[in-house]
């Protein structure tokens, strides 16, 4: 991994913590699904990847804290 993480690398670090090994795939998914770029991304198409990540999260965790403070994370950078 490299010194500075990329926003995916970000996203995965932190749901991981929460929902261990689906958070690659959780995330892999509706990067995919969105058809977002893993370089960069547009503000716009951060709220998009929030908004589809949360409906995607497993029902049994606190959704809307983890995308919070997902947002808070990506957001700092």
């Amino acid at each position: 991994m490299s010194v500075t993480q990329s926003w995916k690398e970000k996203a995965v670090t932190c749901l991981a913590r929460e929902i261990g090994v689906l958070a690659e795939i959780i995330v892999d998914d509706v990067i995919f699904d969105l058809g977002l770029e893993e370089a960069e991304m547009a503000p716009r198409q951060l709220m998009s990847f929030l908004a589809r990540l949360q409906r995607e999260l497993p029902e049994t965790v606190d959704r809307e804290a983890i995308i919070q403070q997902l947002a808070n994370e990506l957001l700092s950078t």
